[in-house]
């Protein structure tokens, strides 16, 4: 029985594979040469297969070298992925665009990729065994603005291992934009092997600019010595690298103090939440997606979002990010705001500019979010509660009137002062004597103390209908902490403690008109609604007592 199941599940696991569709892709490493040069074609799938991609359809237009074949599975947290990846070296046969058609693996097929095939420059020459080109996509540049640098390290003999410096130079960032290129090229007639990389340069500073060298050091094979060692001997070699000089210009002049972008391209989007209808005091996810290419993310301004008239706005979080595609950097921010409307009706969201610098056509550009009108619905009623609202106003207090000191005599030293008040102190002290012996000839065993009027009384509640939203809360407030002993601080506190009913709907509505900054009166009787008791605590909080319990009860 076992047998079987397994033999079932061998089935379904077979029918499930025969069914999906693995991905293919195809990507090359340079998609612009000069005649003669080589470059690598890889097409990659997501799953393992005996299969091979049939290269022969491209022996029309290219002569077709070498072609390897790998496969790799990784497992993550549970997860098995598995690739397996074909590489052809090419050489075009001929200059001009040239297309190289989808290749099928598996029934899947490849995307078409297009090969730019140029001229050879004829200022390109050969420098010996081994040497080192330098090469930018422009001699000047701006202040920040992207210079992409392309080095080769060209050799046609057999090399043993080495290392080449990064490109470096004071008050210079670089980045390198891709992994690196490996082909073959002609120059003077001779065949090189070619080590290729792409970097980003900004400059910091304006005025001229010099790279520091680069240098290569490694061992190339050495034949010319005999020897019985097993292990080949090898011939150290350093190369170094020709100057390389640029213009860095200053910072426009209509750029200064303001945010300065120098890109190729700038795009500026955004996007909201899709729970519609949108209500008064539920929160709107506002997405705001800026990407540049050219720079990087460390370059990306701040964007100040203005302020939304009938909308309360807090930012929520901001991802940056810079890639590549192999030929530039393209840097993004993704900003996320909560939006939460303060009224009904139509809320208009303000266009948004950000002024840029366009290196293409070396102008000033804006990119702009064109301004935005959402309906907003009234909340409704019991399902959406606004958050309570904060007491600012602090609570009243009473004015104890006290009598104005008697201003001392100019005349009169300090030791007469001091001793008056010692006399007036003595005095007292023996009044209080004096009545403490009285009350005791009386036979009497305590003090009588006035007993204060009853605190709740010293806040108003009269005309409390006609006032205003703020006032309501403020004396409510009051009321309350003076009547039940407490002291709470807003009205969520309060609304914590009463029952479900008028009452706690009366403060439910009074917090939605603070949060709405609605200025309409309620149509709420509180002086009745606090005189019938309907503002009491469910449970009565039990009271602190003094002294040690009693031993029964």
């Amino acid at each position: 029985m076992r047998l079987t199941q397994q033999f079932l599940l061998i089935l379904l696991l077979t029918a499930f594979n025969g069914q999906s569709h693995a991905e293919v892709k195809a990507s090359v490493d340079r998609q612009s040469i000069f005649l003669g040069e080589s470059f690598t074609l890889t097409i990659s799938s997501d799953k393992n297969t005996n299969s091979q991609p049939d290269f022969t359809i491209l022996d029309a237009v290219f002569h077709v070298g070498q072609t390897g074949k790998s496969s790799s599975t990784k497992i993550i947290n549970g997860d098995v992925s598995t690739e397996t990846t074909w590489q052809v070296l090419l050489v075009p046969k001929s200059l001009g665009s040239h297309l190289i058609p989808p290749l099928e693996v598996d029934g899947d097929r490849t995307q078409a990729i297009k090969i730019e095939v140029k001229k050879p420059d004829p200022n390109a020459q050969a420098s010996g065994d081994i040497f080192i080109e330098l090469e930018t996509n422009k001699s000047s540049a701006f202040v920040q603005e992207e210079v992409l640098l392309t080095v080769r390290l060209l050799y046609a003999i057999n090399l043993k291992n080495g290392a080449l410096t990064e490109p470096s130079a004071d008050g210079v960032i670089v980045q390198q934009i891709n992994k690196g290129a490996n082909y073959t090229t002609q120059r003077d007639g001779r065949t090189y092997q070619v080590l290729e990389r792409k970097y980003a340069i900004f400059a910091e500073n304006s005025g001229p600019l010099t790279l520091n060298p680069l240098v290569f050091e490694g061992e190339v094979t050495d034949n010319s010595r005999q020897s019985l060692s097993m292990f080949s001997r090898g011939r150290p070699i350093r190369k170094v690298s020709p100057m390389l000089e640029l213009e860095i210009k200053q910072i426009p002049q209509a750029f200064v103090n303001k945010n300065w972008l120098p890109a190729k391209q700038v795009n500026l989007q955004q996007s909201w939440s899709q729970n519609k209808p949108y209500q008064v005091g539920e929160p709107i996810t506002r997405t705001i997606n800026l990407s540049a290419s050219g720079l990087s993310e460390t370059q990306l301004p701040d964007l100040l979002i203005p302020e939304i008239a009938g909308a309360k706005i807090y930012q929520d979080k901001t991802d940056t990010m810079t890639r590549t595609d192999g030929q530039q950097l393209i840097a993004s921010k993704v900003i996320k705001y909560a939006v939460i409307p303060t009224r009904k009706g139509a809320l208009e969201i303000p266009a948004f500019n950000l002024e840029w610098f366009d290196t293409n056509k070396q102008q000033a550009a804006t990119a702009t979010i064109p301004a935005t009108v959402l309906n907003i619905e009234p909340a409704a009623a019991g399902t959406t509660e606004a958050p309570p609202a904060i007491n600012f106003n602090p609570p009243e207090t009473t004015t104890i009137p006290t009598t104005e000191p008697v201003a001392l005599n100019n005349n009169n030293d300090g030791s007469t002062v001091l001793w008056r008040s010692l006399a007036i102190g003595f005095a007292a002290m023996w009044l209080l004597t004096l009545c403490l012996l009285w009350f005791k000839a009386k036979g009497k065993t305590t003090v009588p103390v006035t007993t204060p009027p009853e605190r709740i009384n010293s806040v108003s509640i009269k005309n409390l209908n006609q006032a205003t939203t703020a006032h309501i809360q403020t004396t409510l407030i009051d009321w309350w902490n003076q009547a039940h002993q407490q002291q709470v601080t807003n009205l969520g506190q309060i609304k914590q403690q009463l029952e479900a009913g008028q009452s706690r709907d009366a403060i439910t509505a009074l917090q939605q008109n603070l949060y709405s900054q609605n200025t309409e009166p309620l149509n709420i009787d509180w002086q009745k609604m606090i005189k019938a008791g309907h503002f009491k605590p469910a449970q009565v909080i039990a009271s602190k007592t003094s002294g040690l319990p009693e031993l029964y009860s």
